[in-house]
């Protein structure tokens, strides 16, 4: 009876923290499995632009006419037009 207690909070807490972060984990997995060449994506460091050749690993994304740059496949953040993740205000 005594671990009862610590174990339903534990398993609270991962009710709490760990699954909807693995749930973003893997939504943010399948976005970026489903980009394909064209499509208009935002990167993490906030780069908007298109993307226009894919390997396993990296994207070729024009950011301006006659720029493209390189990026890790994984960097790319979401679609453009997606708001960003909510914020918490701190006031």
């Amino acid at each position: 009876m005594e671990l009862l207690v610590p174990l339903v909070i534990l398993g609270a807490m991962w009710l709490a923290l760990v699954r909807p972060q693995q749930r973003r984990v893997r939504e943010h997995r399948d976005f970026v499995a489903a980009v394909s060449v064209g499509d208009d994506i935002v990167t993490s460091s906030g780069i908007y632009g298109t993307v226009t050749a894919l390997d396993d690993e990296r994207a070729r994304v024009r950011i301006a006419p006659d720029v493209e740059v390189t990026i890790a496949r994984l960097a790319i953040s979401r679609p453009q037009g997606e708001p960003a993740a909510p914020t918490k205000d701190h006031e």
